[in-house]
């Protein structure tokens, strides 16, 4: 199984804006305004066709230097994961560029950058808390994407 996905992006790089897509509506809206200083970092968004086990789609942000628009789908390689808590139970966030790579090629800073805004982009938010726990490699990441597809599929069952 190839590691190239498609990812939607809700956030943009830098955006303060959460986002979050409504299947009903078929649109994006806005869940809050994050506290100054966050932004996100790189786009944000998820891995259609996924289930994660806290019931939403598999987290993902791409890696790049280029403006990836919101309210788009891009093609992107799975690299690794950040492993991740909030309130709702396990919420790994998957790392994507838009080239072939590895979790080694990206810089430390970069993935420092990455871990520090999960662990405390909520801070502030009433009723919510997130943890992180550092990274995982592509192979890892890419069991983890098979596992969200067999749940979305309904070939696993959500344990």
């Amino acid at each position: 199984m190839s590691n190239k996905i498609p990812v939607y992006i809700e956030i943009e790089r830098g955006s303060n804006i959460k986002y979050e897509y409504n299947k009903k509506s078929e649109q994006l809206e806005v869940d809050r305004i994050l506290a100054h200083p966050h932004v996100y970092p790189h786009a944000y968004g998820f891995i259609p066709n996924t289930l994660a086990p806290d019931g939403d789609e598999l987290d993902a942000l791409i890696l790049c230097d280029t403006e990836l628009r919101n309210d788009a789908t891009y093609d992107a390689y799975i690299i690794g994961a950040l492993r991740m808590e909030d309130e709702n139970g396990m919420d790994e966030k998957v790392l994507c560029t838009l080239v072939d790579s590895d979790l080694e090629s990206v810089e430390s800073s970069v993935l420092a950058v990455i871990e520090t805004f999960f662990a405390s982009y909520k801070i502030g938010c009433p009723d919510k808390w997130s943890r992180t726990f550092g990274f995982m490699g592509k192979e890892e990441a890419m069991e983890l994407y098979k596992r969200c597809r067999a749940y979305a599929s309904g070939s696993l069952a959500l344990s």
